[in-house]
């Protein structure tokens, strides 16, 4: 009876064996309430399993409904996962019903976590938009493109698309097709069926539904530097093309274990002749392939494929699912009219170029905040550019885009406040050869850097004479800098120092002299001057004192070894010798520096001496006699 009435009012009922010991009592006590405790706001909730098709019938007679996760796996999503649901015989499903609502669990594992706790997993935001995989997979003959390709057919529900099957499958679902009746035409024939309708085939295979909801992979396609323009005139762009790559060695490894397979259903042509001709025609046609993804579309993953197939499966899949939510997150964004990462979105240099916002190659956040003119045309990668109301923006770095994507409409029109210059009055930069071509007009300032002048407060010291080098044309203007630094000062910031006056006294401007010119004494003066300044100093740094010379001829052999030692027109034995020479008398120096400080006025034993005092008074005093040293 009190049993019944527990479990009407929904409340668990523990039992314990209390005939055992104390504390195995407690153990078990603690471990069976150990539940109500962690999950206690979900105590009186319940979940019940159901089969698919009891599901299907609550579903279709109104008694339940559809939860706002779909075919999604709640859990799946609690922990990041984005690939699209998939199930089949293999990977059934595990409904739930949970008060008005059926949900559908991927595995027990999954079920038995949201049937404990299920407000943890419902509390989370509806899965974000669904996105397709549309993965390719390159690489050379036994690279494991069709292993690689099957494995996530079987795991996700994907497509696995050879062109060989995409071809027969739509000359089976198509027959009565003129497409169907031009292969079959090539194929009775006995020619190779040309590029161009493969790739037609292909396109119309795609547009089945399957293919649209949960994508697909193509397996060891494109081939040919053809094959793959023809992909991108009919816009079949995978996000991301996995590259395996593995070294011909291990690829005839591999063909001579493949011979010898027991498995093996039929005599083909594959033999070592064979398979180095078919490595060799890969190799040819693989690099401007890998350059045209690698630089087009920013989509190429190198993978190592001679690790084994678990770690090669298991980075495929994080490479796949970091694409699909950047994807997921960008569909969101913009369907909510706010700004989004372009990364993982395959757009081509050219779409970049005709699409950029009115800011064009220049950071609109730089601009807006700090008045600067930021170029970000020498950036490669997709990772730093935006897009908002249909527009491109690049960034510098990622907190200007973050910035940026949190509030985009104060950084754009209207509601920018520094409008960006006509492209007529953007600086730019020239080369030396420019001032040839606008001859006879001159640089600004008379050939003095701005930048110096102005950031030196406009003293006179700071007058520097620019390089020809680093020109900027500004309004049609000429203006020369000291260094590369300046000149990207100028650019930033153009109408800060474009607008300068010198002072009337100008420091005189120092012609160039050629060194051949001078007379011996100012050759030698002007030729070896570093040299000397460096090895004198050094002598001045170290004061060396050599055992039993003066300080002028110490001071003199020193700055003669330093000179052999730092020779940059002596061969690398000759400076190697010299350095060692010279490593030797600095340690030769050093001798009387140590004794002077060991040696005092009290006479020492000889158990109380440092261990190598001995050996380094012996040998002070042997150079006082360096022929008896010598003997």
């Amino acid at each position: 009876m009190f049993r019944k009435f527990l479990e009407e009012f929904l409340i668990p009922r523990l039992d314990i064996d209390a005939s055992r010991k104390t504390h195995i009592t407690q153990y078990m006590m603690m471990k069976m309430l150990k539940p109500q405790v962690e999950y206690r706001e979900n105590l009186f909730d319940r979940c019940q399993p159901v089969g698919m098709e009891l599901a299907k019938k609550l579903l279709n007679y109104g008694y339940k409904k559809p939860s706002r996760f779909g075919r999604w796996d709640p859990v799946k999503v609690f922990d990041g996962n984005a690939f699209p649901p998939y199930i089949s015989r293999e990977k059934p499903c595990y409904p739930v019903v949970y008060r008005h609502y059926v949900y559908y669990l991927s595995n027990e594992e999954n079920r038995d976590r949201f049937i404990q706790t299920p407000q943890t997993f419902l509390q989370q935001a509806s899965p974000k938009p669904l996105v397709p995989i549309r993965v390719a997979i390159i690489g050379p003959p036994k690279s494991g493109k069709t292993t690689l390709a099957k494995r996530l057919e079987k795991e996700f529900g994907v497509v696995r698309l050879s062109i060989g099957e995409a071809i027969r499958r739509v000359m089976y679902t198509h027959a009565h097709t003129k497409l169907v009746k031009q292969i079959e035409e090539y194929l009775l024939n006995g020619f190779p069926l040309p590029d161009e309708l493969a790739i037609e085939t292909l396109q119309i295979f795609l547009m089945e539904p399957v293919c649209h909801n949960k994508g697909f992979v193509l397996d060891g396609y494109p081939v040919t530097s053809k094959q793959m323009e023809l992909l991108h005139e009919r816009s079949i762009i995978p996000y991301k093309v996995i590259h395996l790559n593995v070294t011909d060695k291990e690829i005839m490894v591999r063909g001579a274990i493949d011979r010898r397979s027991p498995n093996k259903m039929s005599a083909l042509h594959d033999s070592h002749t064979i398979l180095a001709i078919r490595v060799a025609c890969h190799r040819r046609e693989e690099k401007p392939i890998l350059e045209f993804y690698k630089e087009g579309y920013k989509n190429l993953v190198p993978v190592d494929g001679e690790r084994s197939k678990w770690w090669v499966f298991n980075k495929v899949v994080d490479e796949v699912q970091i694409a699909v939510q950047n994807i997921q997150t960008y569909i969101e964004r913009v369907a909510k009219g706010h700004a989004a990462c372009i990364k993982y979105m395959c757009i081509t240099p050219k779409k970049l170029d005709a699409q950029l916002g009115e800011f064009k190659e220049y950071c609109p956040v730089s601009l807006a905040e700090n008045n600067e003119l930021y170029d970000c045309s020498s950036q490669t990668s997709h990772d730093l550019i935006a897009e908002y109301r249909g527009k491109y923006y690049r960034f510098p770095d990622a907190e200007k885009m973050e910035r940026f994507l949190q509030c985009p409409s104060k950084y754009v029109y209207p509601l920018a406040p520094h409008p960006m210059p006509v492209k007529e009055d953007l600086p730019r930069k020239k080369s030396a050869t420019y001032l040839k071509k606008i001859f006879p007009q001159e640089i600004e300032l008379k050939g003095y850097c701005p930048v110096t002048f102005y950031e030196g407060n406009f003293r006179y010291e700071s007058i520097q004479p620019g390089e020809t080098t680093f020109l900027v044309e500004y309004k049609k203007k000429i203006f020369s800098f000291l260094t590369e630094e300046c000149q990207v000062k100028f650019l930033r910031s153009p109408e800060k120092y474009s607008n300068l006056k010198l002072p009337k006294k100008l420091p005189p401007k120092k012609e160039p002299v050629l060194i051949a010119s001078l007379p011996m004494l100012g050759y030698m003066e002007q030729s070896v001057q570093n040299a000397i300044i460096k090895s004198m100093t050094a002598v001045g740094c170290l004061k060396p004192k050599y055992p039993f010379l003066s300080a002028k001829r110490s001071s003199l052999l020193y700055l003669a070894y330093h000179l052999k030692a730092t020779n940059p027109k002596s061969s690398e034995y000759v400076r190697k010798k010299y350095q060692r020479k010279l490593g030797e008398f600095e340690n030769n120096c050093d001798l009387i520096i140590y004794l002077s400080k060991i040696m005092r006025w009290k006479y020492m034993e000889p158990e109380d001496r440092p261990i190598d005092f001995d050996h380094k008074l012996t040998f002070f005093n042997s150079m006082q006699y360096p022929t008896l040293a010598s003997s």
